[in-house]
């Protein structure tokens, strides 16, 4: 435990002294005691030293005694105690405004006092405070150690570290998840929150507010210890303090101890992590290479993998719009090390978290979800492709596509790779934005798609629209908008008119127009080639040529 001003005034020889400034300053460290013989002492002390002081060396110099305090403030010194009678008949007022101002300690030490009894006791109780830090920490060392040798998981670590400091502890993992506690969960809630934009920075420099029930933890209620291991950073120990009260000696040694050994329990969950992935990777490449005859079979190593895998099942495969292999496998991770892709999925269609399996495979995140019919499952998938793309916005652009409905093995790998057919037509369009699309709707785009020759399908659009995207590039007349509806609508003018929130007569205007420009909605093949037409235009549009 450290000694700080106050410990100091309240020691035994220090009971008739007077604190005439400073006093928001008395939990400073004291970490030595340093007397005044020379003027300029603040060459000779270091931070968190005691000045004990008559200020002979400058009591005739009004120039030095003015500067005195804010250098000691600078050498960010814990206090300093004067004793005025031989050499100052008083303490300037000079010292004491810029000592209240600094929040500095200025202790008035009476006639008789004796500096080197003073300064004795002070030593003392440093040293007695510092050989209790290192038998503390030697016990320490020796429990915590007992711990990883008889192969203690992290709920045990928390608890006892918590048992030690006599105050909660948290562990999360970068993305503030809770991992680990020693607050029973079951029947408290607990929560946490940043309140500030500051991304990048480190979590003890942020506005981090952890909530237990009613009560709320803010910065100064914390003491927050990343953990480490060589470059890789697996999260945060979290200790709760007493309201008012920062972290003792004694809480820093056993946090600073324990990150060290929660950072090798996160190295060994790593590697086997990356072991049980590995595993994973063949399993799914086996099956997607039919060297399986069973479905039972499959369904049943799948539970080596703590996955519950049946059918019916879909598969949502991720893209990243990154071309930079090392920068695209270290966003895969990230998304994989958090798990928000399979909580996203098990919340959004209400299953368990073990029906959702996530897979780096062919250069890309394959989600593979175990599903019951329902009739809004279209609707859920959208809404949980959503969340996923707004959780990691800030990686890069995000694709995904999401394959039919799969309902034995036999179907898994061509539906599987029809699905990918999605990332080949829209390749350019990540670069852009971030994208949500099923093969289902993909219609017309799959037969496109197959045209090699890209000459013929801009012919054919040129031949049809030409002039409608000519007109709309140089008049901005909505016609092809326009059209679109036209055409969803089964050529019902009001019906369409009322999708568009146009008036019926404006809408009857641009039909007029494009009968001029060729679209001759009275003739049924000849509309059903632009209706061909228009989705070819949407597809080339998404390939990014011209027409």
């Amino acid at each position: 435990m450290f000694i700080t001003v106050k410990d100091v005034l309240e020691m035994e020889k220090f009971k008739h002294v007077e604190l005439i400034a400073g006093k928001e300053g008395l939990g400073r460290r004291v970490e030595n005691v340093y007397f005044m013989e020379v003027p300029d002492i603040d060459a000779y002390i270091d931070a968190n030293g005691l000045l004990l002081t008559t200020l002979y060396p400058i009591a005739d110099n009004e120039t030095q005694i003015n500067s005195l305090i804010p250098r000691l403030a600078k050498q960010k010194i814990a206090g300093i105690a004067i004793k005025p009678g031989r050499y100052i008949e008083t303490i300037p007022e000079t010292m004491i405004k810029q000592a209240s101002e600094l929040d500095l300690p200025l202790i008035k030490l009476p006639d008789n006092a004796n500096l080197s009894n003073l300064t004795n006791q002070i030593l003392s109780e440093l040293l007695g405070s510092r050989t209790s830090v290192l038998e503390f920490r030697d016990r320490l060392h020796q429990k915590l150690l007992h711990l990883l040798l008889e192969g203690a998981d992290l709920s045990k670590f928390v608890n006892s570290i918590a048992n030690i400091v006599e105050t909660p502890v948290i562990i999360l993992d970068n993305n503030l998840h809770c991992i680990a506690a020693s607050i029973d969960q079951s029947n408290n809630a607990l929560s946490f929150s940043l309140n500030d934009n500051s991304a990048g920075m480190s979590l003890f420099k942020r506005n981090f507010n952890v909530q237990v029930n009613n009560v709320v933890y803010k910065k100064n209620d914390l003491f927050i210890q990343p953990i480490f291991a060589g470059e890789d950073k697996f999260g945060y120990l979290v200790v709760l303090l007493d309201k008012g009260r920062g972290a003792t000696e004694n809480v820093i040694v056993a946090v600073e101890q324990a990150s060290f050994l929660v950072a090798f329990l996160f190295q060994t969950e790593k590697a086997l992590l990356q072991k049980e992935r590995n595993y994973l990777y063949g399993f799914i490449r086996d099956i997607f290479n039919d060297h399986y005859t069973s479905q039972t079979e499959v369904i049943e190593k799948a539970k080596v993998f703590k996955w519950a895998f049946y059918f019916p099942t879909v598969i949502l495969s991720i893209k990243t719009n990154i071309t930079d292999s090392r920068k695209k496998l270290s966003i895969y991770y990230r998304m994989l090390d958090s798990g928000l892709i399979e909580r996203i999925l098990a919340e959004a269609l209400d299953t368990p978290i073990q029906n959702c399996k996530v897979v780096y495979y062919n250069d890309s995140l394959v989600c593979f979800v175990s599903i019951v019919f329902e009739q809004r499952l279209k609707q859920k998938l959208n809404h949980a492709s959503e969340l996923i793309i707004s959780n990691f916005k800030d990686l890069s652009n995000i694709g995904i596509s999401i394959s039919e409905t799969i309902y034995n093995m036999k179907q898994l790998k061509n539906i599987y790779e029809n699905s990918l057919l999605i990332f080949d037509i829209y390749k350019k369009s990540i670069d852009q934005q971030s994208f949500v699309y099923f093969y289902e709707d993909m219609g017309l785009f799959r037969l496109f798609h197959y045209v090699t020759d890209k000459d013929v399908l801009n012919a054919f659009v040129k031949e049809k629209l030409g002039k409608v995207i000519a007109y709309d590039k140089r008049k901005n007349g909505n016609l092809l908008e326009t059209l679109k509806y036209y055409i969803k609508n089964n050529y019902n003018i009001q019906k369409t008119a009322d999708d568009m929130y146009i008036h019926y007569n404006t809408l009857r205007y641009r039909i007029n127009k494009l009968k001029e420009l060729g679209v001759e909605e009275e003739d049924g093949l000849e509309m059903a080639q632009v209706a061909v037409a228009f989705q070819l235009y949407l597809y080339l549009s998404s390939q990014m040529n011209e027409l």
